[in-house]
């Protein structure tokens, strides 16, 4: 519910939004927050959420959020790691070509991960780039 709602007021506030009201840090906050797995898995349907809201527009915010989706496949729990492989395939899938050069370092970053679900993730999504 809540992820809907976020992403239908930042398409009709506007992308300013984002940074302007604090979207960007809250999620990043619910994503890093260690206690609560319903936070994290909420982020993630955020940024997925977002991605299909805005399409190409939220391109720019990917790279930021590429790190922690990354860290997310490595998530103890279940439902966070089913949250960000929707969320990552959202993001792949309306990635532009110059999106996938802005991406394609930190993916191959996360191939040297330590966390094997990490590298399993990162994996996954250069194949969904092809």
């Amino acid at each position: 519910g809540a992820a809907f709602g976020i992403a239908g007021a930042v398409k009709g506030i506007g992308m300013g939004s984002l940074k302007g009201m604090g979207v960007m840090d809250s999620i990043k906050a619910l994503i890093e927050d260690k206690k609560s797995a319903q936070s994290r898995e909420g982020a993630l349907m955020c940024f997925e959420l977002l991605v299909e809201r805005l399409g190409r527009l939220f391109e720019p915010y990917v790279v930021t959020i590429l790190p922690m989706l990354l860290v997310s496949f490595g998530d103890q729990t279940e439902s966070v790691r089913l949250a960000c492989e929707g969320a990552a395939q959202k993001i792949m899938k309306n990635l532009s070509a110059q999106g996938v050069k802005l991406v394609l370092p930190a993916l191959l970053d996360g191939l040297r991960d330590d966390q094997w679900r990490t590298k399993s993730g990162s994996a996954k999504l250069l194949g969904a780039m092809s």
